[in-house]
Parts: C-alpha cells; sequence; structure tokens
C-alpha cells in the first residue's frame, strides 16, 4: 500500500516560513509580504519566557550591580544662582550718541552665557574667594592636592564643575556649581555670580577711563586742527585780497561800484562838453557870444568900419586919418580873430579833458572786474577752506561735548545683570540620581536579558514548536507528545522502561493519550479513507523516545478496539522486546528464516490487547533479512490481517537497514525530541529516508514541556485547560 506523504506543498512551506533555520530565525523579527508585521511579537514572547529564568537572573545582576554603583559613586551637591539682564537704559545722562536703547536680544543673552564660563570670569572668582588656598574647595575639588593650587589650575577646575543656561527664552541665566561639599557648592556659585556682576562694573568703568583718555588726548589734537583751519581762512583771505568790507562785498566789489559811479558823472560832463563844442562851433558860437572881450573888440570893429566907412567917403586912400583907421581896423579885426580862435580852442579842450577823464575810469573799471573775477575764483578755494574750518569746528564741539558728560557720570556705571536668587547650601544631593540609576539599571538589565536571551536562542540547536519543525521540514507535524514529567502526576515512573506506555494505559484521559490517539486518529486507523496500515516509526538518532512512541501508538489503537500489531525492527537495541520483556522468546528473525511461525511467536500485550512480534537477534542474525524480500512479503500478510501495523524501526542515521524498513512501510513518522533533535541531524536523517524512497507522513514531536508549550501555543496548553476544567 503506497500512500502520499503528508509534506507541506511549496506555497503552505512559504506561508510557514523558510526551512532554511537562518531564515526561519529572520522571519520571526521581521514580517514577509503576506504578514505585514516588523516584529513578531508572540515569538519575543515566546522568546521571553522559553529564557525566563536566565532573563530574570540577568536584571537580577545588573540591578545588584547598579545597586552597588549607586551606593559606591561620589555624592555631589548642586547650588544654583538665578541672574537676569536688565533691559533698560543705564545711562545717566544721554546724548545725541547714546540716545538709543541697548539692545538685550537672545543672542546677547547667548553672548553672556559664554561669558560666564569664560576663564577670566573664573578666575577673578578664584581671586576675589581666594578658592585656590580655601581648603574646603581644595578638598571637594582637588583631593589629591599637596598644596595650594595657581589661579589657572584653581579656575579651569571651576569651569570643569560649571553650568550656566539660559532659562528657555526668558533674559534670566541659571548658573549652577556641583561639589562634593554643599557648603563650597553654594559659595562657588556666589563667588562667580559676584565676579561676574563686578567685573562688568569695573568693565564699564575702564571703558569709561580709556573712553576719557582717548577723549582728552583727541580733544588736545582737534583743537590744533580748529586753530589750522581758521589761520588758513584768514591767511588766504588776506593773500587773496579777500578782505570783506561788509557782509556782502569785498574791496573788488566795493571799487567797481565806486567806479560805475565815477564814469556815469564823467560821461554826463563828457556830453556837455561836447554839446558846448558843438554849440560854440565859428565866431557866433555861444562861448564866443558871451565871451566879454569878444563882446568888446565886436564893437570895436564896428565902430572903426563906420569911422572907416565916413573916411572913405570923404578921404582919400592914402590920407593918413583914412590910413590910420584902417590899420586900427585891421589891428582890432586880427584881435576878434585871435579872442575867437582862443575862446573856440577852450570848449575842445573842455570836450578833450571829459573824454579822457570817461576813458580812464572806463580803464579802472576792467581793472576793477579783472581783480573782482580773480577774486571770486579764490573764493571757491576760500569756501573750501572754511568748511574745513567749520567741520573742524563742529567735530571739536562734538567731542567736547562728549568728554564733558564722561566726565560728569564718572562713578556712576552699573552692570546689565543683577542676582534675583542667591545660591543656598542644597539639602540634599543631586547626584548620584536613584531615580536616573533605576531606570538605567532597569533598561540595562532588560537589554542584558535580551542579549543573553538571543545568545541562549543562537546557541539553542533543537527544536521547540511545531511551527519551527514545519518551517525547517517542510512537514506537517502530526502530534506532539508532551513529557509526562512536566504533568505534576505523581504515579508516573519515569525511569522505567514501560512507564510512558503504562501511563497512557492507566489515564486514558490524561493530555499525554489524547496527543496519541491523535496520531492513528490522523492515519484514519479504522476509518474508511484509512491513510496507512503499517506505519514506520523512526528517529535519527537513539534516545529521542522512538520506542516508547511506537508502544504508546500501538497501545492507544488496540484499546479503542483496532487491530493492531507492534513489531519490533531494531537489530542492534531490540528496544520493543526489552521494555516488554520478552527477551528469550523467538520473534521476528525466526518468522523470517523459516524458523517459526509468525502465530507462535506472537504475543500478546495484556493491557491493551496488541499483539506484539519481539526481536531476539543474536550474533549469528543476519542483518540483512530484516530487509529482505521476505519482511517485504510479511508485511503485506499483516496489512491484509490487522488495522495498524507499527514498526518499531532504529535510528535513520546510524542504521543504514532502518532506511530499507521505512521504505516498506505504508507511512513513516520521524520522532523527534523537543530542544533536544538538531536540526542538521533531522534534516540529514529526512534526507536519507527520502534517497530510500520512504514514505513520510510527518513528524513527531516527544517530550515536550507541558509548562513551556503552554505559553508557546502548543495543544497541550489546550488539553491541560480542558482535563482541568472536567476535572472541576
Amino acid at each position: 500500500m503506497h500512500v502520499a506523504s503528508n509534506k507541506l506543498d511549496p506555497s503552505a512551506a512559504r506561508r510557514l516560513g523558510l526551512t532554511d533555520p537562518a531564515a526561519s530565525a529572520a522571519s520571526h523579527g521581521s514580517g514577509g509580504a503576506d504578514g505585514g508585521k516588523l516584529i513578531d511579537l508572540s515569538w519575543l514572547a515566546t522568546l521571553a519566557w522559553r529564557h525566563k529564568w536566565p532573563m530574570l537572573l540577568a536584571i537580577l545582576a545588573v540591578l545588584a550591580l547598579t545597586a552597588l554603583a549607586y551606593l559606591m559613586a561620589v555624592k555631589k551637591y548642586d547650588a544654583s544662582v538665578v541672574l537676569a539682564l536688565d533691559r533698560g537704559d543705564q545711562q545717566l545722562v544721554r546724548t545725541a550718541q547714546t540716545n538709543k536703547d541697548t539692545i538685550i536680544d537672545s543672542p546677547a543673552v547667548d553672548t553672556e552665557v559664554q561669558v560666564l564660563l569664560s576663564p577670566e570670569v573664573a578666575a577673578a572668582a578664584v581671586r576675589n574667594a581666594r578658592l585656590n588656598t580655601d581648603p574646603a574647595f581644595l578638598a571637594a575639588a582637588a583631593p589629591n592636592a599637596t598644596g595650594p593650587l595657581t589661579v589657572p589650575a584653581a579656575a579651569n577646575i571651576l569651569r570643569s564643575n560649571l553650568t550656566v543656561g539660559r532659562q528657555g527664552l526668558s533674559y534670566a541665566i541659571n548658573l549652577g556649581y556641583r561639589s562634593r561639599d554643599p557648603q563650597v557648592s553654594a559659595r562657588v556659585a556666589n563667588a562667580v555670580a559676584d565676579a561676574y556682576v563686578s567685573g562688568q562694573v569695573q568693565g564699564e568703568q575702564s571703558a569709561r577711563s580709556q573712553d576719557i583718555n582717548m577723549l582728552r588726548s583727541r580733544l588736545d589734537q582737534l583743537r590744533g586742527d580748529v586753530i589750522k583751519a581758521e589761520a588758513a581762512v584768514a591767511s588766504y583771505r588776506a593773500s587773496a585780497d579777500l578782505v570783506a568790507v561788509s557782509n556782502d562785498s569785498t574791496i573788488a566789489q566795493q571799487e567797481l561800484s565806486t567806479l560805475n559811479t565815477e564814469l556815469a558823472s564823467a560821461k554826463a560832463e563828457l556830453a556837455a562838453s561836447q554839446g558846448r563844442a558843438s554849440a560854440n562851433a565859428g565866431e557866433n558860437g555861444t562861448a564866443v557870444n558871451n565871451s566879454p572881450v569878444i563882446r568888446d573888440l565886436r564893437t570895436e570893429v564896428s565902430t572903426l568900419e563906420v569911422k572907416l566907412a565916413e573916411q572913405s567917403s570923404s578921404l582919400g586912400p592914402n590920407h593918413p586919418d583914412r590910413m590910420r583907421t584902417e590899420a586900427q581896423l585891421g589891428s582890432a579885426r586880427q584881435a576878434l580873430r585871435r579872442e575867437v580862435a582862443r575862446a573856440s580852442s577852450g570848449v575842445s579842450s573842455d570836450v578833450r579833458v571829459d573824454s579822457q577823464r570817461v576813458g580812464a575810469i572806463q580803464a579802472a573799471i576792467g581793472g576793477a572786474k579783472g581783480r573782482l573775477l580773480a577774486g571770486n575764483n579764490a573764493s571757491v578755494r576760500l569756501n573750501e577752506l572754511e568748511r574745513v574750518a567749520e567741520s573742524s569746528r563742529q567735530l571739536y564741539q562734538t567731542f567736547l561735548d562728549r568728554y564733558r558728560v564722561e566726565l560728569a557720570t564718572r562713578g556712576t556705571e552699573k552692570s546689565k545683570a543683577q542676582v534675583i536668587a542667591r545660591a543656598q547650601v542644597p539639602s540634599g544631593p543631586s547626584s548620584p540620581d536613584l531615580l536616573v540609576y533605576m531606570l538605567g539599571g532597569g533598561i540595562a538589565g532588560v537589554i542584558a536579558a535580551v542579549l543573553l536571551a538571543l545568545a541562549l536562542e543562537w546557541r539553542e540547536r533543537g527544536i521547540r514548536t511545531r511551527a519551527e519543525a514545519e518551517e525547517l521540514t517542510g512537514y506537517e507535524v502530526v502530534s506532539s507528545l508532551p513529557d509526562i514529567a512536566t504533568m505534576d502526576e505523581p504515579d508516573f515512573h519515569k525511569d522505567e522502561a514501560l512507564g510512558v506506555p503504562d501511563f497512557l494505559v492507566h489515564h486514558r484521559d490524561s493530555p499525554f493519550a489524547e496527543s496519541v490517539r491523535a496520531i492513528w486518529t490522523a492515519l484514519k486507523i479504522g476509518h474508511k479513507g484509512q491513510v496507512a496500515r503499517s506505519v514506520g516509526v523512526t528517529s535519527s538518532i537513539p534516545g529521542e523516545g522512538k520506542t516508547s512512541t511506537a508502544i504508546a501508538l500501538a497501545r492507544s489503537a488496540a484499546m479503542a478496539g483496532r487491530r493492531t500489531l507492534l513489531i519490533d525492527c531494531d537489530v542492534r537495541r531490540m528496544g520493543t522486546t526489552i521494555a516488554l520483556n520478552l527477551r528469550g522468546r523467538p520473534g521476528l528473525a525466526e518468522v523470517l528464516s523459516g524458523e517459526a511461525r509468525v502465530e507462535d511467536v506472537l504475543v500478546l500485550d495484556e493491557p491493551s490487547g496488541a499483539h506484539v512480534l519481539p526481536l531476539n537477534s543474536t550474533a549469528e542474525t543476519p542483518l540483512d533479512i530484516i530487509h529482505s524480500d521476505a519482511t517485504a512479503t510479511l508485511l503485506d500478510r499483516f496489512r491484509q490481517e490487522y488495522d495498524l501495523v507499527v514498526l518499531d524501526i532504529a535510528p535513520v542515521i546510524p542504521v543504514a537497514e532502518a532506511r530499507a524498513l521505512a521504505a516498506m512501510a505504508d507511512v513513516t513518522l520521524m520522532i523527534l525530541r523537543w530542544r533536544t533533535t538538531q536540526r542538521n541531524v533531522l534534516k540529514t536523517a529526512l534526507r536519507e529516508l527520502d534517497r530510500a524512497g520512504a514514505h513520510i507522513y510527518g513528524l513527531l514531536l516527544t517530550q515536550v514541556d507541558t509548562r513551556s508549550s503552554a505559553v508557546l501555543g502548543e495543544e497541550m496548553a489546550y488539553y491541560q485547560y480542558y482535563y482541568a476544567r472536567g476535572a472541576n
């Protein structure tokens, strides 16, 4: 009778996981495409419960070490000072240069935090409080010091235990100091705060003194610059003839104005002279007519002409009187012409003089205009010099005002920070923190426990669950047989050869009996569609419970009314024969060799009603007789006579003929002991059976710890629950 093996199909194997142990372990850590889980929580719970005692011991050990570390840790105390930065105006006297409020913003607060951490502040605190020679400070901060420390060394120690931080987004700064001595903690924290505040005041005073000295030196220089600039203006004005006679004019401008006035007057006189010259042109000119001499001469000429006319009529041309009168007339006319000529030449002279005067004034105006143009060009440079002088005066005045302000405010410096909460002596240590130690120890303990569990899991070579067995081999686990010793059964005798089969007989309603019934139920023994009649029971190596399982399976089927035969096929160990105390009786070897008949060697197992075919091999028993054709013929006969034939076959790996016997059975059940059968050994045995042609129906997981399996979700947990409910 040939049947198909109860091997999982590939899709089912994939649903259960890879058959590779490493891949199987990985599948517990992360979900596949179907599961979609990142972490298999059930596997983690299984891992924790499986190794609960080592994990608990690891946690307790870590907690104990943590408690010891806490007790041995040096106690330290924290004292803190709260400083606040003042955002108000620090100036008592405000000037144009200090007319803006000092901006205290977030970067400014962070800057002050760094200032508090600076070596300068720490050194100032050490010097002010004399910490480098203070025995309490040295004992707490430098217990190994043999004498006083230098200020830099003490400052470095102070800074190493100093913490400064901003409180949120406020303008408050928290300054803390940690020490072994609570008194020292408070003292040092206050010393640093005082050094910082006083240092700011001293810094302000030093800066103000430096400003005053700088301003004084600068004022001397600026005073000289002003004098030089004003002297340059005056010198250039004089050299360029730019001395002002009024606010709005220079000498050249005044001269030009005067010349223009004189020119206008000269031109008027010239016009008058020219008019007179025109009017006095000839003997009838105004000047000639107005001259009394000319009038007298004309009268004289007229009289002489009348006298001559009278004499001409009465006297001859040569008459002495006529001739004397003609001579007098000629002299008078000549004198008249001279006077007329003299009068006419005087008017022309006036015109010439007036004309020359106009020309002279015009020439003077041209010179004045040239000087004025030169003066205008020179005024550009003058303006520049005046601007330089004015700038020097303004700068000098500004520095002078600032100097007076600095002198007036000297000694009024204030710190921009104030202490709003001084450090108090701490009442208790801040380090070590018991809660932190407990939390850290707990976390470390859990981590150590998990690592220990993973290490134990990695060292684990046995199979613990049905799922692992099925994932590893691809065959279904037909049933899991519990370890009766873990079921708290007082009448179970573990060391007896028939302890397990006898327990099954006397406890037919136990979880163990139920798990054995699950085997022949799965094979449908005695029912329609029975899977197999001959079932080989074997294992990879000895010591896995193969014989006890075979006897228990035969007894369970027989007690259920099935015709059952148990055959001992282990030539070397004869486990069934020895367990049932059938040594010395003829059995399978004699039947196969023809020395005895089956009817004569079969033994009835009275507790169950099953038949047993023992095996008593000797040194002369040929080993190959067990897997001969006679054995196959005999098995065919038994299949006709019995509902179930159970073959107790030797382990597969050490005994070669076991593989042939397994191939003769309809199906073979592979025994693997819980947490004992190694994975590689099981895979080797299955591979050898497959090569021999055996029909492997499934696996039997034996000696399962019911207490662990209850957490693992095995069926024994449900058996126990069911029977416990029934007992109540």
